[in-house]
């Protein structure tokens, strides 16, 4: 019975039909602030907001969606959603969703698991207003209270992994937004999303992505040079990607490329634990404490399975680390020399991350989870980027505070939804700023990759998400 209910409720979800094409936000990137454009899940239509504001600018609406069949339409502002008027937007980043995005998100959420599923619009177009009734794709609720058993999660995940195997290119990577190695990391996490997943049949795209990744970057590195290989970053995410693979599969095929990335790390971190983009140490030496973290994280995996840390270069690595707390939040800076910093969550995540996997310091894994709890809003806030943020938030967050895990998914759930789309996964979300960072990854991409990992966190897979079973992968939890 329950197999048929779950069944049942994946069925009321829209799935991609063959010849449909896949709504694409209108995203136009705003540095400094001015505005923030998101897009609106499943009503297929992009929104734009500015400081202050409680109505939605309607910036453009996709061919045969929702909104068009219901005449929403471009320069429409978005006045009252069900009959409510949202409170005013911030771009603030510690507001977080509070607003017209909210009420948007929770909206369509509740409504589209009503026996009558139609989202009720007061609009102001030109100079007069519109009553506009939105019928909306049939879903199941987000379930606030039990979200490891919400089968809207499990299939939102699902469809995702669906998609991403749908777009994997022939070389086994994922797009990229403007060439260059963006590839190697985008790959790394979309394939990460695919092994959460937990479907056998993804094995194959899971192998081709690790493929593209060994041929791509890990090939590259000289044992005998640590000038020479690819940059730390992509390094760090190889490694992460192997260390989770092996764990989940028990296949040690590639456990000398992840052998190979860590010892690369190693040998890059200097006497004063600072680390860079690749061999150098930008900023006079200053060093970027969100490479060390990523670090970290993948040497913590490595050790799971089977490979030997380097004390000496993790223990300089952690005293650089600790040394970029700021004390007035308790999060992770730039770096040593610059303490504070807006954007904490992809820092301080992946720190605590690493430290729960590896079974080091859990007072200080503790206090950096309770960082990102108190400042979860800033979470889509990552060194021009939203994607890091959220992937190592969550999961710093989920190891470090699993109790209060639940209550910043509630919080989190109008991103979920927003992001949802009726047919090709997740759009991508970014933050209130920059997010020319992921536009390098590529937006639809690292999108897919972002919302993916946020819903895995749910599902006690992973080691990164508290995880503590191998040869899991193929297997019933």
């Amino acid at each position: 019975m329950r197999i048929l209910l779950y069944v049942f409720a994946c069925s009321l979800i829209a799935s991609p039909l063959p010849g449909q094409s896949v709504y694409k936000p209108k995203l136009v990137n705003s540095k400094d602030g001015a505005h923030h454009d998101f897009p609106m899940g499943v009503l297929e239509a992009t929104g734009r907001l500015k400081d202050g504001e409680k109505e939605i600018l309607v910036m453009d609406v996709g061919k045969g969606g929702a909104a068009e069949t219901a005449g929403l339409k471009v320069g429409d502002r978005l006045m009252m959603i069900e009959g409510k008027t949202p409170d005013a937007f911030s771009k603030k980043t510690d507001t977080g969703l509070e607003g017209p995005q909210a009420l948007l998100g929770n909206s369509l959420d509740r409504k589209s698991a009503s026996s009558k599923p139609l989202l009720s619009l007061r609009i102001r177009r030109d100079s007069g207003q519109v009553n506009l009734t939105i019928d909306l794709p049939k879903s199941s609720s987000f379930s606030l209270s039990r979200p490891l058993a919400c089968p809207k999660r499990k299939y939102y995940l699902s469809e995702i992994a669906d998609h991403l195997v749908e777009v994997q290119e022939q070389n086994g990577r994922w797009k990229p937004g403007v060439g260059g190695d963006a590839d190697v990391y985008t790959t790394a996490f979309c394939g990460l999303v695919l092994l959460a997943n937990n479907d056998p049949a993804h094995l194959s795209s899971i192998k081709r992505g690790i493929e593209f990744v060994k041929k791509a970057s890990i090939d590259s590195i000289d044992p005998d040079d640590p000038k020479v290989g690819p940059k730390n970053w992509q390094t760090a995410a190889n490694g992460i990607l192997l260390g989770e693979y092996q764990l989940a599969t028990g296949d040690k095929t590639y456990f000398e490329d992840l052998k190979a990335c860590c010892d690369l790390l190693t040998k890059r971190v200097t006497e004063k634990g600072t680390m860079g983009h690749h061999y150098s140490i930008p900023y006079s030496g200053g060093g970027l404490i969100v490479i060390n973290v990523q670090a970290h994280l993948a040497w913590a995996l490595a050790e799971k399975c089977g490979y030997p840390i380097d004390e000496k270069a993790w223990n300089n690595s952690a005293s650089e680390v600790r040394k970029s707390l700021d004390p007035k939040t308790g999060a992770l800076g730039y770096s040593s020399r610059a303490t504070w910093s807006p954007d904490i969550a992809a820092r301080t995540g992946a720190m605590a991350t690493a430290l729960s996997v590896a079974g080091r310091d859990k007072k200080f894994t503790s206090s950096l989870a309770d960082a990102l709890v108190r400042l979860n809003g800033r979470m889509r806030h990552a060194h021009a980027m939203s994607s890091i943020g959220l992937i190592f938030g969550f999961s710093g967050i989920k190891v470090g505070s699993p109790r209060r895990y639940s209550e910043v998914m509630e919080t989190w759930m109008p991103y979920l939804e927003l992001s949802r789309l009726p047919r090709g996964g997740a759009a991508f979300f970014g933050g209130k700023r920059n997010i020319g960072g992921d536009q390098y990854l590529g937006l639809a991409s690292i999108g897919n990759a972002s919302v993916g990992m946020i819903l895995a966190s749910a599902q006690n897979r992973l080691f990164m998400h508290g995880g503590t079973r191998k040869g899991w992968f193929g297997k019933a939890n």
